[in-house]
């Protein structure tokens, strides 16, 4: 397997990568761990998250006339990506709940929001710019 091969698969990774990094740093200024767990916490967090709203949010979405067959990323209506938005953040918030115990509740939700804000918005600036 040569090099130019492994490309696209890493593009395509690569602003996930950067929005697990972006959330990382938000756990470790809000101080909830160090930097290390930090990135962990937040590369764990998303995946259970992404499952998470996928199989919560998509029957939700369904019965309020969306189909889950007509998602497309780049094309959701403002309000869907609301609740998405929303809904990751209230998961977010639970799972940080159930990892860190001992910390706050006002710090964990914050912590939430501000991932989860700054995250959307990276991704709605690189599907934007990268056409």
């Amino acid at each position: 397997m040569d090099f130019e091969s492994i490309i696209p698969f890493l593009l395509i990774l690569a602003p996930f990568a950067i929005a697990f990094f972006m959330e990382a740093l938000v756990l470790y200024f809000f101080k909830v761990k160090g930097f290390g767990l930090s990135i962990l916490t937040s590369v764990l967090i998303n995946l259970v998250a992404l499952a998470v709203v996928y199989f919560l949010g998509a029957p939700l979405l369904g019965k309020l006339g969306y189909e889950i067959g007509q998602f497309n990323g780049l094309n959701l209506q403002p309000q869907v990506v609301a609740f998405i938005c929303w809904l990751s953040i209230i998961i977010d918030g639970l799972l940080l709940q159930l990892l860190f115990r001992r910390q706050e509740r006002k710090r964990l939700y914050s912590a939430s929001i501000v991932m989860n804000i700054l995250s959307y918005l990276f991704f709605h600036f690189f599907i934007v710019y990268s056409h």
